[in-house]
């Protein structure tokens, strides 16, 4: 896949993807150790509903108060159950929270460029969907495979969701065939924590290599 080159003077920036319960995140962490700025879209739209704010007031504006909690924040798992269930809702708050992800994003890389970094990753299990689309955003595409048994196991067991909500967050997403298709590199979630390590420090390094990156943290 074709990728448009980074601008000079600005970190090179990857793409980390995965589906629900894939080890999207075990790898984003993995990689933070290494010394990578990873920015975690999936935190920047939680916080449109977590935090009282413009976000909460038009997601209740458009779905409803029942959806708004004591606290004054949204519902976001009920809210979840009306969006994966309807696709003209899931719309509606992408149109809500998908403009202000990009505005905390950019401040991150405009952070990462000031800073002399050399990569900045985002991190988002959308980054292949049509809104975070990948085809000129990333130098490279790194996704995390998993069994669809495994995944659906850790969401219910780690997250304390129900099956059919893994299932409906699954059907919503692209499918693993279209991130073999799209993605520059895979790493298979198909062992212990350590296995999975291993084989995302190796997909990093082999990235990088291959874009020339020789130094990822600020410069000194």
């Amino acid at each position: 896949m074709e990728r448009t080159a980074t601008r000079e003077g600005s970190p090179v920036r990857l793409g980390l993807t995965g589906g629900i319960g894939a080890g999207k995140s075990t790898v984003a962490a993995i990689w933070r150790e290494r010394g990578l700025r990873v920015v975690d879209l999936d935190a920047h739209s939680r916080a449109v509903l977590d935090v009282p704010g413009a976000g909460v007031e038009e997601a209740i504006a458009r779905f409803g108060e029942e959806y708004r909690q004591d606290s004054g924040t949204v519902d976001r798992a009920a809210l979840a159950r009306l969006v994966f269930a309807d696709p003209g809702a899931r719309a509606d708050l992408e149109a809500i929270v998908l403009g202000r992800v990009d505005e905390a994003v950019a401040a991150e890389e405009v952070q990462a460029r000031e800073a002399g970094e050399g990569v900045v990753v985002h991190d988002s299990p959308l980054l292949l969907e049509k809104r975070h689309d990948a085809g000129d955003r990333y130098a490279a595409v790194v996704a995390v495979l998993a069994r669809r048994e495994d995944r659906i196991d850790r969401v219910v067991r780690d997250r304390g969701r129900e099956r059919g909500y893994a299932e409906s967050v699954m059907a919503a997403q692209v499918s693993d065939l279209e991130r073999i298709r799209r993605a520059d590199r895979l790493v298979l979630n198909t062992g212990d924590e350590q296995v999975l390590r291993g084989r995302a420090l190796h997909a990093l390094e082999a990235v990088l290599a291959e874009l020339g990156v020789s130094s990822v943290g600020p410069a000194t």
